[in-house]
């Protein structure tokens, strides 16, 4: 099985490097990288063309042009380029602990998709993490810092929403990503993959994990084995609130089809157009 790790990027040249750095150790456990940006700028693109030459790795930039913030799109875009059997889907944000791809790669299995966490650091630990070396070390250090509740809080309530979705006593809508999360590429496929109509950020990993719900996918949780550290950094939405912006109206509409009109396929365009 070939394995895609998709990292969803824009800009973020700060914390971009600490990401490849932590997959290093986990490089014999997937097969590329594929870095999807959301349209950076020339400077940019020219800066991550040359760090990804320090990488032993295959690495792909899938760049598209930009026309505000498209989270929804950059990933579909991740998707075409990817040639992996698996997907596994991260941000530039994030730092993976060894085992973490082991983890999700583990856990495929036809009919599945695995949903991960992450730990969030501080200021001061993040500073410390990209001042010093990227290591295993390091990174073990301060994911022992960072309290372990959450992360088991998450976890059970994951299992819990997927034994009450079985029983249909709870909504599908329930059901989310929220972080880190794998799943096979066919099985992406079959719902169209993210729905463009989210523009921004926000809804778009709920929308898509719902779909997934729908179309029969079952979710597995390797929230407590796949451990990732999400870096810190300035918030980006400001004083906005997407939970009360057009992505959450949209979401909220009464009806949501499980193959998506505005995805990787878009219409009168053909299947047999995506990049495999």
């Amino acid at each position: 099985m070939k394995t895609s790790v998709i990292i969803c990027f824009y800009d973020r040249l700060d914390l971009l490097p600490a990401c490849l750095d932590s997959l290093r150790e986990s490089s014999s456990e997937f097969h590329e990288v594929v870095i999807a940006d959301d349209g950076s700028d020339e400077g940019v693109v020219k800066s991550v063309q040359e760090l990804i030459g320090k990488y032993d790795f295959p690495i792909i930039h899938a760049w598209h042009p930009r026309q505000g913030p498209r989270r929804s799109a950059t990933r579909n875009n991740g998707i075409r380029h990817a040639t992996g059997d698996y997907l596994i889907f991260l941000d530039a944000d994030f730092a993976l602990l060894p085992g973490a791809i082991r983890s999700h790669v583990e856990a495929a299995k036809p009919g599945y998709f695995a949903a991960g966490r992450c730990k969030y650091t501080t200021e001061e630990q993040c500073r410390r993490i990209l001042v010093e070396r990227v290591s295993a070390k390091v990174l073990e250090s301060i994911y022992t810092e960072l309290s372990d509740e959450p992360i088991e809080k998450e976890h059970r309530r994951f299992i819990r929403h997927s034994l009450l979705r079985k029983l249909r006593l709870v909504s599908a809508r329930r059901v989310t990503f929220g972080g880190h999360f794998s799943a096979f590429k066919k099985d992406v496929e079959a719902v169209n993959g993210y729905d463009e109509n989210f523009v921004g950020w926000g809804g778009e990993d709920m929308d898509f994990a719902l779909r997934m719900v729908l179309a029969g996918f079952k979710g597995t949780s390797v929230i407590k084995t796949a451990r990732v550290l999400h870096l810190w950094h300035p918030s980006e939405m400001k004083s906005k609130h997407w939970k009360e912006g057009t992505n959450m109206d949209y979401y909220s509409r009464k009806k949501i089809p499980v193959y998506c009109e505005q995805g990787l396929v878009r219409p009168n365009e053909e299947r047999q157009t995506l990049k495999r």
